[in-house]
Parts: structure tokens; sequence; C-alpha cells
């Protein structure tokens, strides 16, 4: 792309994108001071709970002095909400996927680990060896490829019956374990892109229900005909993969030792106690997380079938085709009033 076409998408994404709005904010360190620190123990808050913390941190602040604002929390919150910072439903607030970038980017400077790492080669090496194994045609090479990965495993295997225990140096661990939470810090973002597709998805639904003439059969075909394409993206793949290991009771309690066993290594050490506590609460967070995505994905669904159903849409349809025909008039007699 061209300096010129790139310049024009830099500049649509500063301003129309949430997150940019956010950190370009004037009061952007302290929205994102206290939405984090408001999410940094569950993903949903009432709003009213949030209300009431924000007016008591309005108020701590201005007596600091650090915050000389005249504006009350209620109209804060509702500010976020439709900047896309906050979102909120049925009277609980949640992080956008615009906010949870941002948070992610800040965390990021400060804990930014050496993008040259053994980790970070061995994670891409592994994902090469793996994607040309499932893609390679040729079956003789594939079959070679996993031979090579047994004898591997094969080799260890024999190294440890030999009494031959390659352990790692401290440098080795702090890269192993901090690659293991920014791997871990990045799923539930998939989880918010998620949301936002599911909002916009139903967004488009009611748009083409407005616009189009379309039997309500048709729109239902629709509806299901979006539910399967969201599924394929790769936000709903990514929460596909989650829901099929939460379901999995085998599969959770290993994974769940084995973050257990993580965080009593001396490598945890290495982590910050936020870390630590993130890991530990993984399963947790990511089971609360697919039962939002879930309640939210049938509430969609439902809302659209009840819409279809209720007639609305041809109610909207009416008045859509009255507002354009006064549009069309106002235009005539605009330009009418220009020729006189």
């Amino acid at each position: 792309m061209s300096f010129q076409g790139l310049s024009a998408k830099y500049r649509r994404l500063y301003q129309e994108h949430a997150g940019w709005r956010l950190m370009r904010a004037d009061n952007a360190p302290h929205i994102m001071a206290f939405i984090s620190d408001l999410f940094s123990e569950r993903s949903e808050v009432p709003y009213n709970r949030a209300k009431l913390l924000l007016e008591a941190q309005i108020e701590h602040s201005r007596n600091l002095g650090i915050w000389e604002t005249q504006t009350n929390a209620t109209t804060y919150l509702n500010q976020w909400i439709a900047q896309g910072w906050l979102r909120e439903l049925d009277d609980l607030l949640t992080k956008t996927d615009a906010t949870e970038m941002v948070i992610r980017f800040c965390h990021g400077l400060e804990e930014r680990s050496i993008g040259v790492s053994a980790s970070h080669l061995r994670i891409v090496q592994e994902a090469v060896r793996d994607f040309v194994v499932v893609t390679n045609e040729d079956t003789d090479s594939r079959v070679k490829l996993l031979e090579e990965k047994k004898a591997a495993i094969q080799r260890q295997i024999d190294d440890l019956q030999a009494g031959v225990v390659h352990t790692l140096s401290d440098n080795e661990q702090r890269e192993y374990i901090r690659e293991i939470y920014q791997l871990a810090s990045q799923l539930t973002g998939d989880f918010r892109l998620l949301e936002e597709q599911i909002r916009k998805l139903d967004k488009d639904v009611r748009i083409q229900m407005i616009d189009d003439a379309t039997s309500r059969g048709n729109l239902l075909n629709e509806v299901m005909k979006q539910e399967n394409v969201l599924s394929e993206t790769e936000a709903g793949s990514a929460f596909e993969g989650f829901f099929q290991l939460l379901c999995d009771y085998n599969r959770v309690t290993e994974f769940r030792e084995q973050l257990q066993y993580v965080l009593q290594t001396p490598a945890a050490k290495h982590l910050s106690l936020h870390q630590r506590q993130f890991l530990a609460d993984l399963i947790a967070e990511l089971s609360r997380e697919s039962e939002r995505v879930l309640r939210i994905r049938r509430r969609t669904e439902q809302e659209l079938r009840a819409y279809i159903e209720s007639g609305a849409m041809s109610e909207n349809r009416t008045v859509g085709k009255l507002i354009n025909k006064l549009e069309q008039l106002a235009v005539t007699l605009r330009l009418s009033l220009i020729h006189i």
C-alpha cells in the first residue's frame, strides 16, 4: 500500500477507532486507571456499583488535586458507554474489545519481553512444523516430519530413563513462564471481539429487515445463516475451541492441574502478583466469559426472531420509506427555492 493509502487508513483509525479515541482522550490516564481497577477481579460489574466507586474516586482525586473535574460519575459512565469504551447490558458493565486492546498495549509498554527470545522462536518453529504437517499433500513428507517429532520425543524419554535430566536455566524459565502469561492474557480478547461481531450481526440483520421486502421465513433463514458465518470467523472459531475445551472434564482438569504446577515452580517468581492470580483464575475466567458469550448469542437470536414475528420490522420499513420520501421532497423543495 502506498504512503497516501496508509496515511488515509491511519487517519481513519485515528478518527473512528474507539481504542485510539480512548488513548487521546483528555482524561485517558484516569479513565484507564478506573476501568482497569474496576475489572481487575471480575469481567462484569453492576452499573450502580461502578457509579458509586467512580463517585468516590472522583471525590478522592479532587481532594488530592490530581483530577480537577466537575463532571459526575453518571455522566462519565454514560459517555464512556457512548464512546465504545464500556458496554452495558442488563445493568451490567463490561469492557469492550477496544478498551481491552488499549489496556493490553499499555501493560506491554512496561512488560515488553525481548522479541527474539528462544521461547518465541520455539513457538514459531513448532507452529511452522505443525502447519507443514497438516497441509503437505505429499504423504511421505508428512510421515517423515511426524517420525522426526516422534524420534525427538523418544530421545527425551530415553534420557530421562537413563537418569539424564536436562534443566532450564533461570533465564529460560523466565522466558517460558512469561510467554505462558502473554498467550493466556490474550484469550479474553477473543471473547470481546466475538461480542462485537454478535452485536454487528444484530445490527446488520435489522437493517436488512428494514431495507428489504423479504419474507419472515427468508429473514429467519438469514439469521441462521449469519450465525453459521459468525462461528467461522477468527473470534468465533476461537470461541468454539474454548467451548470444546471447557466441556471436556478430563482436559479441563488436566489443564487446571498443570497451571497449578506451573505456579508452584520457582519460575513463578518472575511473574507479578497480578499475573500469578490471573493464571490461577484462568479456567474460571474462561468459563465465565464463555457463559456470557453464549448468553448474548441466545439473547440476540431470540430478540431477532421475536422482532421478525412481531411485525415491528414492517412498521419500521414503512416509517423508513416515509422518511426517504420526506427527504426527497425536502431536496426537491430546496432546489426549487434555489432556482426562484
